[in-house]
């Protein structure tokens, strides 16, 4: 894991080419909730009383009515947590409105990986063939290269253009999340080759995204998926949140994939017991990260009553992008010439693990992942050599 030095100095450059948002303190770490420093997310039912309180630092009202929300910009000289604490909380109540909070996969902010990739020489067997009934897996990330796993009849885009980015800001450096989703595709190919995947770009190359940007693609994978019922849904990203509720709106739009879709989320990397979202939320399967022998948590994942199953999440190997970087080799290893495969350390990887495994365990059974969700989490279950007490566990 790197430093909480190394950790602070990404985040100050993360906010430095994103500085419409900001740090807020919550919970034990106070550099962890980022939210937009102008905005607010609003139910639609609260709209009109949330206009009537802010209306002297209101610039603009955009109604998302395909949402059910409304988003307020607010003068750049307006405080979003005290408006909340105070005009927008009645007494009676909980707030009326909530911050737009940053999601994200990146390392060392949250739910994606806590370091680089590594080349892998050795390239990993062909996934195997189809069985059993179609089952539709959802990934939303940062999208999916060409790459030799992915024929055009194993995968569906959604929202047009999904090709992963791999250096947007032109310095001929891989992007720190480049080939997320990508990688993320392959974990799930190797151990549910059957599954059809629905691919959506929600992630930028940097590993982020806002609330109303994530709840934008949950609409659109609602609604382009209707012709087939999304099966299980992966999501190697999260938040924590300035009160360490969950997220406006994020809830329900996932709900509103159907009651037989399963959420599996990635439970965080920054080693703490503090709830990550969404995979806290009580209808998400919450995936930790066991260490690379399978028998103990890796010491980088977040852990907790809340978390529901573990798989391995150190040094996973799977599919990556193409990609030859300006680091010089070293005894004979460069350390940024990837040939379309790689391993990866976080829990980002430990969460399509289990997602596989639902979609083909469904599969097999041609049964609902839903129906088959018990034996994937009692398999899934954090080994008793891990040193954690069950209820830390479950």
């Amino acid at each position: 894991m790197r430093t909480p030095e190394q950790q602070q100095a990404r985040l100050e450059r993360l906010l430095a080419r994103r500085p419409e948002f900001r740090t807020v303190g919550a919970g034990d770490d106070p550099r962890s909730a980022i939210i937009r420093r102008d905005a607010l997310l609003v139910p639609a039912t609260h709209a009109a009383r949330v206009e009537e309180s802010v209306r002297e630092w209101t610039d603009r009202r955009d109604d998302l009515e395909h949402l059910g929300m409304a988003r307020f910009t607010l003068r750049r000289d307006a405080d979003v947590p005290d408006l909340i604490t105070g005009s927008l909380t009645p007494a009676d109540g909980d707030a009326l409105a909530s911050p737009i909070h940053l999601f994200r996969g990146e390392p060392d902010y949250g739910g994606g990986p806590v370091g680089p990739p590594s080349p892998l020489a050795d390239t990993p067997p062909v996934p195997g063939q189809a069985t059993g009934r179609p089952v539709h897996v959802a990934i939303l990330d940062t999208g999916l290269a060409t790459h030799p796993w992915f024929p055009a009849n194993t995968w569906t885009a959604l929202g047009g253009d999904v090709d992963d980015r791999l250096d947007a800001d032109h310095d001929y450096e891989l992007d720190s999340q480049a080939g997320h989703g990508t990688f993320i595709g392959g974990v799930v190919r190797q151990h549910a080759p059957g599954a059809r995947l629905l691919i959506g770009r929600v992630l930028s190359s940097i590993g982020v995204c806002d609330e109303v940007e994530l709840l934008e693609a949950l609409h659109l994978l609602g609604t382009q998926s209707r012709g087939h019922r999304i099966d299980v849904l992966n999501l190697s990203l999260g938040a924590y949140t300035w009160d360490d509720r969950p997220p406006a709106g994020v809830a329900e739009a996932l709900k509103g994939l159907g009651s037989d879709a399963v959420v599996v989320a990635a439970a965080g990397n920054n080693g703490t017991d503090r709830k990550f979202w969404p995979a806290a939320l009580d209808d998400v399967v919450a995936v930790g990260a066991l260490a690379e022998d399978g028998l103990g948590r890796a010491e980088f994942s977040n852990h907790g009553p809340w978390v529901d199953a573990w798989a391995v999440g150190e040094h996973v190997p799977s599919s990556f992008v193409v990609f030859d970087g300006p680091m010089p080799p070293t005894a004979n290893i460069d350390p940024d010439c990837f040939k379309g495969f790689a391993t990866w350390s976080g829990t980002s990887f430990a969460a399509p693990r289990v997602a596989a495994a639902l979609a083909h365990r469904a599969a097999e059974r041609d049964a609902s992942p839903r129906t088959v969700l018990p034996g994937v989490l009692e398999d899934f279950s954090l080994p008793a050599s891990s040193g954690l007490d069950a209820v830390d566990s479950r």
